[in-house]
């Protein structure tokens, strides 16, 4: 899938409070979330949980590999 989006607040503004897919990275580790994303700073990227039932979850923006919602994808790597 190709980018469709050059940045994650294009996905997140876009997204209008509906479900995105948030896959983050740590390393080789992986995990994916199913996530409503609550802002997006420069840092990091706020996000309710809603696979794992934690309410405010936070990750750094250098550690996001893919945001997608619908059509629209950001993609900061090939994955």
């Amino acid at each position: 899938m190709r980018n469709t989006a050059s940045n994650i607040d294009q996905v997140v503004v876009g997204a209008q409070g509906r479900f995105v897919s948030l896959l983050v990275g740590k390393g080789i580790n992986r995990q994916a979330h199913s996530a409503k994303i609550d802002r997006v700073t420069d840092s990091f990227v706020y996000f309710t949980d809603y696979n794992s039932g934690k309410t405010a979850r936070k990750v750094r923006t250098d550690a996001v590999l893919r945001v997608a919602c619908g059509k629209a994808i950001y993609s900061r790597v090939k994955v």
